[in-house]
C-alpha cells in the first residue's frame, strides 16, 4: 500500500521467505482469566529485568523455553522458576566441547547416501547410531540426554527428535532431581559443578488444569501438583500462517497434503493436529512448491533435527531454479513432503526433517549430490581427491558439497571442501574420527549384506537388482 491505497503488482516469480515463526501459538488454559499475575508470549520477551522479584512459570519444551528459563533463574532477584513440559525433549548442547559443534559428529556415507533401500526401510543405520548415542550419553551422566535428568522424552532414538540445543538451563533443572538421588545424583552434581546452583522446578508430562480462584496465583496441574506464580511465559511456539495467500492457494496445499497422507506415512494423525492449531499447509514438493504453481516458492520452511536452516534454504533456491528450467529429475515414485524418507519420525512438527537426508534427497533431484567417483576423480578443480572423499563421507552435509557437481558447480567449493571442511573433520580429534569411521565400517557391512541378499532374491524372482536406487 502506498499512501493508504492498495495497489496491485504483477511478477513472474514470487518467493515467500517470511520465516517459520510469525504467528504466536497461544494454548487454551482453563480459567486463565483468574490469574492475577503477568502473562505474555515469548515473542514479547525483551529483557530479563521483568523477572525481578517474581515467581516465574515457563510453558514449553523448545530452545526458547530453555533460554528464557535460564535468563529467569540467572536474575539474582528472581524468587523462583519452574518449567512446564507437556511431553519432554532431548537436550544435547550445541557444542559438545568448545571447538566441537554437535553437527560435526554426523556423517554422510551409508547414512544419507549410498544406503541400501532395505537398510533404510529397517532403520538399521539409525539403530546403530542410537546405540552409540545412548552409550555416549550414559558415559556423560544420563542416558536420557546430555547430563539430562529432567523433562526427558520416552525413548532416545536417532531420527526421532528435534534436538534441543539450548543447554544452559539443564543444570538448574537437574538440581531438584539429582538431590533426590543420594549417590549417583550427587556424584554427577559434583562432576558438573551443580551443587550450589539455583534450581528450576520441572512439571513434566502434565498441563495446567486451572488457576486457583481464591488467590489468583496458584497454578494447578492435572497431575495434582501446584506452583505459585506471579508471571507465566508462554514459550509455546508459533503457528504456520500465510494471511497474504488466497484461499485457492491454501486449498491447493491442503488437497496435496491430504492426497499424500492417503498414501501412508501416518499423515492422518498429523493432519488432525494441524487443524487443531489452525495452521496453513505447506506445499508438497519438498515444502518448496506445489505442482500447480511452480513459480510460487516457499523458502526456509523446514525445521532440521540438527543443522541450520540457511544452507537448506540455499539448496531449496537451487532446486526451485532447476525446476523452473525443467531440470529436476526426481523419480516419479519418490515421495516428497510429509511422506518423504527425510521426515523426522517423532513428528513433533509437520515440517521437521532429518537435515542430511533432506539435503541429499533435494540435491539428487538436480544431480547435485556428490558421487564417490566424482570425488575421487583428480582434476584442475579437485586437486586433493582423497581429502574431498573423506570430507564428504565422514563429514556433515554442508552446502559446498552440493556445488561440487551439477548445475551450480563451483571451483571455489572444491577449495572450501578440501581446506576448510577438511579442517573441520581433522579438528574433531583422532578418537572421534576413529569412532565415526568404525560406525561407517559397520554400516558398510550392513549394506553389503543387503546387496548380497538382494542378488539372491532377484535370482529367485528373475528380476534385476536395483542396489542403491533412490528410495525417496
Amino acid at each position: 500500500a502506498e499512501g493508504g491505497v492498495l495497489c496491485t503488482e504483477h511478477y513472474d516469480l514470487v518467493a515467500v521467505c517470511s520465516g517459520l515463526h510469525n504467528t504466536p501459538f497461544i494454548p487454551t488454559i482453563p480459567n486463565i482469566d483468574s490469574f492475577q499475575g503477568t502473562i505474555l508470549h515469548s515473542s514479547s520477551y525483551k529483557d530479563a529485568s521483568i523477572f525481578s522479584h517474581k515467581r516465574v512459570l515457563v510453558l514449553g519444551s523448545g530452545e526458547t523455553a530453555m533460554d528464557i528459563a535460564h535468563r529467569a533463574v540467572s536474575n539474582p532477584s528472581t524468587k523462583s522458576v519452574a518449567l512446564n513440559v507437556r511431553n519432554g525433549f532431548l537436550s544435547i548442547p550445541h557444542n559438545i566441547t568448545a571447538d566441537r559443534p554437535l553437527d560435526v559428529f554426523i556423517t554422510n556415507l551409508f547414512e544419507h547416501a549410498y544406503e541400501h533401500p532395505w537398510v533404510h526401510a529397517l532403520r538399521l543405520r539409525w539403530t546403530l547410531s542410537t546405540i552409540v548415542i545412548r552409550l555416549f550419553l550414559f558415559l556423560a551422566g544420563s542416558s536420557l540426554g546430555f547430563n539430562q535428568w529432567s523433562c526427558a522424552v520416552d525413548t532416545v532414538k536417532r531420527g526421532y527428535h528435534i534436538i534441543n540445543k539450548s543447554h544452559a538451563a539443564m543444570s538448574h533443572l537437574n538440581v531438584p532431581i539429582k538431590k533426590r538421588s543420594v549417590m549417583m545424583g550427587r556424584f554427577w552434581m559434583w562432576m558438573y559443578g551443580e551443587t550450589y546452583l539455583k534450581p528450576i522446578h520441572s512439571f513434566h508430562k502434565t498441563t495446567i488444569d486451572s488457576i486457583d480462584t481464591k488467590n489468583g496465583t496458584t497454578v494447578q496441574f492435572d497431575n495434582g501438583t501446584t506452583f505459585d506464580a506471579d508471571m507465566i511465559i508462554m514459550a509455546t511456539g508459533y503457528k504456520q500462517s500465510f494471511p497474504f495467500l488466497s484461499d485457492a492457494i491454501k486449498q491447493e496445499h491442503r488437497d496435496e497434503y491430504n492426497k499424500n497422507s492417503c498414501g501412508g506415512g501416518g499423515g492422518g494423525n498429523l493432519n488432525n493436529k494441524r487443524h487443531e492449531l489452525d495452521e496453513d499447509f505447506l506445499p508438497s514438493e519438498h515444502f518448496i512448491i506445489n505442482k500447480r504453481r511452480p513459480r510460487l516458492a516457499f523458502i526456509g520452511f523446514v525445521r532440521p533435527n540438527v543443522g541450520a536452516i540457511p544452507p537448506m534454504s540455499e539448496l531449496q533456491v537451487m532446486w526451485w531454479l532447476c525446476n523452473l528450467r525443467g531440470q529436476v529429475k526426481r523419480l516419479s515414485s519418490a515421495p516428497t513432503g510429509q511422506n518423504a524418507s527425510y521426515m523426522v519420525l517423532g513428528r513433533k512438527y509437520p515440517y521437521g526433517v532429518d537435515y542430511g537426508n533432506y539435503m541429499h534427497r533435494v540435491a539428487e533431484d538436480i544431480d547435485a549430490a556428490p558421487t564417490l567417483s566424482s570425488l575421487l576423480q583428480s582434476s584442475k578443480r579437485n586437486k586433493h581427491p582423497w581429502k574431498a572423499l573423506y570430507t564428504y563421507c565422514q563429514g556433515q552435509a554442508h552446502i559446498p558439497l552440493f556445488r561440487l557437481r551439477g548445475p551450480f558447480a563451483s571451483k571455489m567449493c572444491w577449495d572450501v571442501t578440501t581446506n576448510e571442511l577438511w579442517d573441520v573433520c581433522v579438528r574433531r580429534g583422532a578418537a572421534e574420527n576413529f569412532g565415526l569411521l568404525s560406525v561407517t565400517i559397520v554400516s558398510f557391512w550392513m549394506n553389503l549384506a543387503a546387496c548380497l541378499l538382494e542378488c539372491v532374491w532377484c535370482l529367485c524372482c528373475g528380476r534385476r537388482p536395483s542396489f542403491f536406487t533412490r528410495y525417496g
